[in-house]
């Protein structure tokens, strides 16, 4: 009895919870089509944000603990683009657009990752001091069946060739290329696959 109440309970959250997500994208203006979010989605879009068919997501502290975040977000400026390609699966990380970022189809990315195209603030303490002005952005591409392990950190510039593998925890500063493994802060060639 007591496990049929709880079921029961489940799938009302489950529909709760897709009917948010589907209010989010819709006030959002996001371009979707299929997915399924365990959990409730943040997004905040400016710009223009694309998911592809069967794109999947972990969302909440009690969907996904692994992550240690509290929700997925995805986050998109005024001239940001951020296109992730079909059967794209992401769980509890943040994604950050302020220029162009695209996921490609087939990608796994872990809890608690990050992916900024930008370096928020100047590095210049004068620019800081007065507004700033010269924010540096530059484009992210993941390619096709990339897996991204948890607590990794991809930062502007930066492209990760097809197949290839980053272990859980890595900063990625440069280009990846395709069919390799790698890790660390800042991530290093490990082995090819």
């Amino acid at each position: 009895m007591i496990k049929s109440v709880i079921l029961f309970f489940r799938f009302i959250l489950s529909g709760l919870n897709y009917l948010f997500n589907l209010l989010m994208f819709k006030v959002n203006g996001v371009e979707v089509n299929s997915f399924l979010i365990n959990g409730r989605i943040l997004v905040r879009n400016k710009g223009s944000i694309k998911l592809g068919a069967g794109f999947t997501a972990n969302s909440g502290k009690m969907i996904n603990p692994i992550g240690g975040d509290t929700c997925l977000r995805l986050i998109c400026s005024i001239d940001g683009m951020l296109h992730i390609h079909e059967n794209v699966g992401i769980s509890n990380s943040t994604i950050v657009c302020w220029d162009k970022i695209i996921i490609h189809k087939n990608v796994l990315i872990g809890g608690g990752c990050k992916i900024w195209d930008t370096n928020f603030h100047s590095i210049n303490s004068i620019d800081r001091l007065n507004g700033d002005m010269s924010i540096k952005t530059s484009p992210i591409e993941i390619m096709e069946s990339v897996f991204i392990g948890a607590n990794c950190t991809i930062l502007k510039g930066v492209s990760i060739g097809e197949n290839s593998v980053i272990a859980a925890g890595s900063v990625v500063t440069k280009d990846i290329p395709s069919n390799q493994i790698w890790g660390g802060n800042p991530a290093v060639f490990i082995k090819k696959i």
